[in-house]
Formats: C-alpha cells, sequence, structure tokens
C-alpha cells in the first residue's frame, strides 16, 4: 500500500491575514479592552418599582436575570428598591433646509430613578440617565424613518439599562443592622 502526504501550503495572503489578526488582537489586550461580563451587584433581591413602560420593565427583567439577581414582588423581601421616576421619550427639530423642510432630528431618551434599601435609606438619590441620537430625514421614505426611530430607541433603552447596571454596581451594600439580641454575646 501507497503512503500518500498531503502538503499545506500557506500562501502569502492567509499569512498576511492571520498576522494581522494577531496584532489586532493584541492591540485590543494591551489597551485594556475586553468583553463586557457580568455585572456584580451586591444585591441579589430587587423590587422594581415606579413609572415605567412594559419594554424597559422587561429589558431591566432581562438584564437582571443575566445577572443572577432575582425581581421580588414585595419590599420586605427586596435587598435594593429600583424606583424609575419617570421615563421619556422625544423627537426633536435639529435642522430644516432651504424649502422649510425638515433634514434631520435628534432622539432623547430620559430615565430618572433613585434607588433605596427597603427601611428608607437612599442609596442612590434622584439621578437621570439622558441619551441623544441624531438621525437624518428624508421625506420620500416615512415608514422607514419610523421604524429607524423605533431601532433608535429600543438601542438608546438597553444603553439606559447598561448604565443604570452599572450606577448600581457602584452601590456599596450597607451592613444589615443587628436586633438588639444579635449583638449581646453568648453566655457559655
Amino acid at each position: 500500500m501507497k503512503k500518500t502526504t498531503t502538503i499545506y501550503s500557506i500562501g502569502r495572503r492567509q499569512l498576511l491575514g492571520g498576522g494581522l489578526s494577531i496584532l489586532a488582537i493584541s492591540a485590543l489586550s494591551a489597551c485594556g479592552w475586553r468583553l463586557r461580563g457580568k455585572i456584580d451587584l451586591p444585591y441579589k433581591n430587587i423590587l422594581i418599582s415606579g413609572n415605567l413602560t412594559q419594554e424597559l420593565r422587561d429589558d431591566l427583567d432581562m438584564m437582571f436575570r443575566v445577572n443572577d439577581i432575582q425581581i421580588v414582588k414585595l419590599a420586605k423581601d427586596a435587598e435594593l428598591v429600583l424606583e424609575i421616576i419617570s421615563e421619556q421619550h422625544a423627537r426633536q427639530v435639529l435642522s430644516y433646509n432651504g424649502a422649510g423642510q425638515i433634514t434631520a432630528y435628534r432622539i432623547i431618551s430620559r430615565v430618572v430613578f433613585r434607588a433605596f434599601d427597603p427601611n428608607g435609606i437612599e442609596l442612590i438619590p434622584e439621578a437621570d440617565i439622558y441619551l441623544t441620537r441624531d438621525i437624518d430625514f428624508n421625506q420620500s421614505n416615512i415608514q422607514a424613518f419610523d421604524q429607524q426611530v423605533a431601532d433608535f430607541v429600543k438601542t438608546m433603552r438597553m444603553d439606559i439599562v447598561s448604565q443604570l447596571m452599572r450606577r448600581l454596581a457602584s452601590i456599596k451594600k450597607l451592613p444589615t443592622q443587628q436586633t438588639p439580641s444579635e449583638s449581646q454575646p453568648k453566655s457559655r
């Protein structure tokens, strides 16, 4: 029986492509860039309350589930209460052309929130996350524009949820208060 040997040859393009890939990966790792992983929150049971849309509630639910945080229904079961005070989305005219027609809009998303523990101690005072995106407008394709605005708002809402999670992760967990019987030393 005759032995066959396969010889693999690497061409210049493959070698150059591989080298560039390795160079790009090493440059990204050298500057500190990394994929976002789980966010380490000191709280494992959170109550979400306030005035928020179903879309924002769903995005928060998903982000908390991914990070192994349980959403509870009662304040007594929560370690942290996240209150969404308001959620607003708006469209503002950004520019007009010479004929007075709108050529660009600014899309605005804003969420006002605060966080406190079940005892009412404020951990994050009332704060807001405010995002804007500019978008060109073409009078001839209004339906596509409406879909594009909806996509922008959805992306902005996810950005707001990510920023909110980072702010929650910056909270230091307060020590739990002990009852008088727990604070006294036990006799032997």
